[in-house]
């Protein structure tokens, strides 16, 4: 019998050059090679922490849309809370939330529905908590984030609908929650009560009082800025009913501002922990490298990986499959341009931005000095804004691939929206030409037989018989 030698390198990946994912899938090993190396770095101890802070959105949304998830995950913020999305569990799970995990419970009846969006980068998961039915007054979304190995973030995203009850379901989200975790809890309330609004004229009601005592008591500090309004609508309502309280946490930056989105303001602030050291942001998305494929020198690359292999050694098959592998990355970053290079998100271009900033200052001039002209004209600019973002959302999740010129950047929508395609088995990518497929297991076999196990004259190629229902067995 003669020894075994590498074949060509045609025999092993002409049947590849159509099947893109087959060679995603070394990157995606290689990537993750990088993070694990990442990782044991920053465990050594030998890293200095990150300082920066994490930042935090929060708003009632007035009906989550997704041109409006989209413009709250432009604004960059590593957790979003959100209120009244008036969606159901299905309509959810149906949006594109891109590099945020997205927690939430849907609407009860005339409730609003509530969600929290946590960046991908941060270790989280929801905390189950049980409201009964019989409480249609609070919807509650709890999650976990992971700030370090023995310290955890609660944040809370909370609705009560008009009339507000305290009710035994929010009792148990203040008090029952572990104690020493920082807790985060961003609602609307539809509460008012001097102690944010000091304008109010009138007394607070039992109920905003009651409120206020059980925050308070559950160790709750108010970040907001008394007198700052988060909620404007028509020529004389004004309030502050979008609460947000702290525990164990020191906030910055607390800010409203004027959207388009909603009646109710934007939220934006910082976390940081109140009994340690600062809170290290959410670590940039990993670079997602792309190639145009047919844009390859495949001459090129059959001759420099046959270069590369080394001499093969039946006793050795852990490292041939390392020189293998190492030979296949060499050679299709040598002779295979990048077709896109994604370092990270690129959330939002300058048209967009101009034309959110353009209806947001219209707005915020008609809240000032509310006539019909300013009124008209905050309504056509945000008509217009919303116009261009969902033809530019519905226009990018057309968009080919195969269009795009070696570095051109993709657009982050369809990177995180598109639908990934499915990838081959690796028996199908060795065996496949893109027009024949195996239908059983032998022929299978049987084929790879005949690429790995070439037939010589001295000896008979290995065959699988097909099992027979009446063959005798000694």
């Amino acid at each position: 019998m003669e020894p075994f030698t590498w074949l060509p390198a045609e025999r092993y990946f002409y049947p590849l050059l159509n099947s893109i994912g087959a060679y995603q899938r070394y990157t995606y090993r290689l990537r993750a090679v990088c993070d694990a190396q990442r990782q044991k770095l920053l465990l050594s101890g030998d890293i200095e922490q990150n300082p920066g802070p994490i930042a935090v959105l929060q708003m009632n949304v007035s009906c989550l849309t997704p041109s409006k998830l989209a413009t709250l995950m432009a604004q960059g913020a590593d957790i979003i809370a959100i209120q009244e999305t008036w969606k159901s569990s299905e309509q959810i799970a149906s949006m594109h939330t891109g590099d945020y995990v997205l927690y939430a419970q849907s609407r009860i009846g005339k409730g609003g529905g509530v969600a929290v969006l946590v960046r991908k980068t941060l270790r989280s998961k929801r905390i189950p908590l049980t409201i009964p039915q019989h409480d249609t007054s609070l919807e509650v979304v709890v999650v976990q984030a992971a700030l370090d190995q023995n310290r955890d973030l609660i944040v809370a995203s909370a609705y009560m609908r008009p009339p507000p009850q305290v009710t035994q379901s929010f009792r148990r989200l203040v008090n029952c929650l572990p104690a020493p975790s920082p807790l985060l809890l961003c609602g609307d309330f539809n509460m008012h009560h001097p102690q944010w609004e000091p304008f109010l004229e009138t007394s607070p009601s039992e109920v905003a009082a009651e409120f206020l005592e059980l925050c308070t008591d559950a160790g709750l500090t108010l970040v907001n800025t008394p007198g700052e309004i988060t909620y404007a609508r028509g020529t004389r309502e004004r309030s502050c009913i979008d609460l947000t309280w702290s525990k164990h946490l020191t906030v910055s930056d607390w800010s409203a501002s004027v959207s388009p989105l909603s009646d109710h303001y934007m939220l934006t602030f910082t976390l940081h922990q109140a009994f340690k050291d600062t809170i290290p942001s959410a670590p940039p998305s990993a670079p997602k490298f792309f190639y145009s494929w047919g844009k390859c020198k495949w001459d090129l690359f059959v001759k420099d990986f046959d270069a590369q292999l080394p001499a093969y050694d039946y006793k050795k098959q852990s490292t041939g499959i390392k020189a293998f592998t190492r030979a296949l990355i060499t050679s299709y970053r040598r002779h295979c341009p990048r077709g896109m290079h994604k370092d990270g998100p690129r959330l939002w271009d300058d048209t967009l931005m101009e034309a959110e900033r353009i209806a947001t200052d219209s707005k915020a001039r008609y809240l000032q000095l509310p006539t019909p002209d300013r009124e008209a004209e905050m309504q056509r600019t945000r008509s217009q804004f919303f116009l261009l973002l969902r033809e530019r959302l519905r226009n990018t999740y057309l968009r080919r691939i195969s269009k795009l010129n070696p570095g051109e950047p993709l657009a982050w929508k369809y990177i995180s929206g598109r639908r990934k395609a499915s990838l081959p088995s690796p028996t199908s990518m060795l065996l496949g030409d893109g027009q024949h497929t195996h239908k059983t297991a032998r022929r299978a076999a049987n084929a790879l037989n005949r690429i790995f196990l070439p037939f010589h004259p001295s000896h008979k190629a290995v065959r699988f018989l097909k099992a027979s229902t009446d063959r005798v067995h000694p």
